[in-house]
């Protein structure tokens, strides 16, 4: 019971700390650049998301994986250009994405701790647009986000069985901190364990954002 009290005790103060934080990183983008890229020892290229960043991050907003991009001078256009940016550990540490715009890009950097993985998200005018908080359980995966951005903020409980992921739990609050409609993500697996599809649903509907062929 008391540890389970400290647990509690410990998310309900995250909200408030993720809310400093994202005003504090307001106007590090610069600084932050320059500290992550001394630490960049390999960069990928790829048109469209690559890596799951959280589990069937590109999957849950309905793109399939990116392709490989050996010659980026070969692109017509750098929109939807992700390049993935690594530290000696392998770990993901920047990521710059190719927005609308002709050669501009969208930054997120990522920060790593214990149990934890934050990743700070800069658009191409370096003006921050949010902050999330990763937390790791003590079988090394997600079990909780927080985001904090311009419009808003989200939490997301991570529920697994037998090793898979099952369903995420969304919750949603305005600008305001008023929350929303709360969503809900569920997983179908194909029988040799690999994703078959992703509901979405709420109180009163539901469809299906991605299907494997």
């Amino acid at each position: 019971m008391v540890i389970d009290t400290l647990i509690l005790k410990k998310n309900t103060m995250i909200p408030d700390r993720l809310k400093e934080e994202f005003y504090s990183l307001k106007n590090m983008f610069d600084e932050l650049k320059i500290e992550i890229d001394k630490n960049v020892v390999k960069e990928e290229n790829y048109k469209g998301e690559f890596y799951e960043i959280a589990p069937y991050s590109y999957q849950r907003n309905r793109f399939k994986q990116g392709k490989i991009v050996k010659n980026i001078t070969s692109l017509r256009t750098t929109n939807h250009l992700y390049t993935y940016y690594f530290n000696a550990k392998n770990q993901i540490i920047e990521i710059r994405e190719g927005c609308e715009l002709k050669d501009q890009f969208d930054y997120t950097f990522f920060i790593y701790e214990k149990g934890l993985m934050k990743t700070i998200l800069y658009d191409n005018s370096k003006r921050i647009v949010n902050v999330c908080y990763y937390l790791y359980g003590s079988n090394g995966k997600i079990e909780k986000m927080y985001s904090k951005g311009t419009r808003g903020s989200r939490e997301e409980t991570y529920l697994y069985e037998d090793d898979f992921l099952q369903k995420i739990v969304i919750r949603q609050f305005d600008r305001n901190e008023i929350e929303q409609d709360t969503l809900q993500h569920s997983f179908d697996y194909k029988p040799n364990g690999e994703l078959k599809s992703i509901i979405l649903s709420t109180e009163l509907y539901s469809e299906t954002i991605y299907q494997e062929t």
